[in-house]
């Protein structure tokens, strides 16, 4: 399974040292936080660095749709031209009637990313906020329908992936999930692939995401997407990651802020102040990231929650165990690879009992440190009876306990 980089503001060398490290196998770009021509110098750095590097551009095209314009804040998206050439604001009667204007708005984002070295190219698409039984799920479904078949009328040279972006709110009926996926699974000129994104109500809810159904409903989306012979790229991914690939997924996501790890329409929204995050260290034994100061009182007392990698080295005790801001993301990035490698094993049944080990570890392992040390609330043990609940509810929706199916 794929580790990305989700590129973002503040980019500065770290996508290029995750590349050079092999922390990342590729890269998802922003063309919120990237003009075109510099866009361009960013995907020459990436084959120079990694040649076989995934590169890949997220259009952003929901944020013209879903995001009101006097509230938007829509950086180099609004101001670059050349991005001009496939994102304009769009209102619902212009794309739920005549399909002509959405076919349209595929065709110039395919023909605008035809002319990037990218790897394969992703379709336009709208956020689906609320429910499958909605307009914007009739909306989305065109998109997602009409793309294999403008990819194939503009003689797409690379693969063309399908954008589905769902709320959480949407997962947590399964009957409609359900409905949804026959609906996307049976087309008649399908995508290369999808690029999924779950939309939380803030990058700092951390309850939204690390919820039993709306795990549950992710691992649906890319089991069955992945059994249909698709490949399942996770935008905003993270510490679900893993989980992700256990259902099929081919890659996931994740980057150095919290709007770059948890996917939210905030991210487009005005910035409220407010100081910068406190630098923390992503442990595999914990599955979860904890303080560097929290880190620093552990380390000794309970070293297992150190994770033996290179990049351990970056958070010195001779410091307080603090990082440099810049180095968190590395630390989070070969550490999530490795969980990757770790808990992604040959089948679906392997992969879950594997991920199912690692929880109870995480679980062992919070016990012993939380009977004599009191945790911050994002440090804490609350995620992980909603992935162990999670993966349960997902294993009956799919009928796939014990099952020996091989991974695509």
């Amino acid at each position: 399974m794929k580790l990305l980089a989700q590129h973002g503001a503040s980019n500065g060398d770290k996508t290029a040292r995750g590349l050079e490290k092999g922390y990342v196998d590729g890269v998802i770009y922003s063309p919120r936080d990237v003009t075109a021509p510099k866009l361009q110098e960013h995907l020459a750095e990436a084959v120079k660095i990694k040649a076989n590097s995934t590169r890949l551009f997220d259009p952003q095209y929901y944020a013209c749709y879903n995001v009101s314009p006097q509230d938007a804040r829509l950086g180099r998206l609004a101001t670059c031209e050349e991005y001009g050439k496939y994102f304009k604001r769009r209102r619902r009667n212009e794309l739920e009637g005549d399909t002509a204007t959405l076919k349209r708005d595929i065709e110039n984002c395919i023909e605008f990313q035809s002319n990037l070295d990218l790897t394969a190219l992703i379709a336009p698409n709208i956020l689906i906020t609320r429910s499958f039984d909605s307009i914007e799920a009739v909306i989305a479904k065109n998109f997602i329908r009409f793309t294999g078949s403008v990819a194939e009328e503009v003689h797409a040279s690379r693969p063309v992936y399908a954008t589905l972006a769902v709320s959480r709110e949407a997962l947590l009926d399964k009957t409609e999930l359900l409905d949804f996926l026959t609906d996307i699974t049976l087309l008649d000129h399908p995508p290369g692939g999808f690029y999924v994104l779950v939309a939380s109500r803030s990058e700092d809810a951390r309850s939204d995401i690390f919820n039993a159904d709306v795990i549950a409903g992710w691992m649906l989306l890319n089991h069955t997407l992945a059994i249909n012979g698709y490949e399942v790229i996770n935008g905003y991914s993270d510490i679900i990651t893993p989980f992700l690939g256990m259902a099929g997924a081919t890659a996931g996501a994740t980057g150095w802020w919290s709007n770059l790890r948890t996917f939210s329409l905030n991210r487009f929204l005005p910035a409220g102040g407010g100081r910068l995050p406190i630098q923390r260290y992503l442990s595999g034994r914990l599955l979860n990231r904890v303080t560097f100061f929290e880190l620093n009182q552990l380390r000794s007392r309970y070293s297992d929650i150190l994770n033996g990698l290179e990049t351990d080295a970056l958070y010195p005790e001779d410091r307080g165990s603090e990082p440099d801001r810049a180095d968190e993301v590395l630390q989070t990035w070969q550490t999530l690879k490795t969980l990757n490698d770790d808990l992604v094993r040959r089948s679906v049944g392997e992969s879950m009992a594997a991920c199912r080990e690692a929880i109870a570890g995480a679980s062992a392992a919070y016990d012993e440190i939380q009977a004599t040390i009191r945790l911050d609330q994002k440090s804490n043990a609350d995620h992980l009876p909603a992935i162990l609940e999670g993966i349960r509810v997902f294993s009956q929706l799919a009928e796939m306990e014990g099952t020996t199916l091989e991974q695509p």
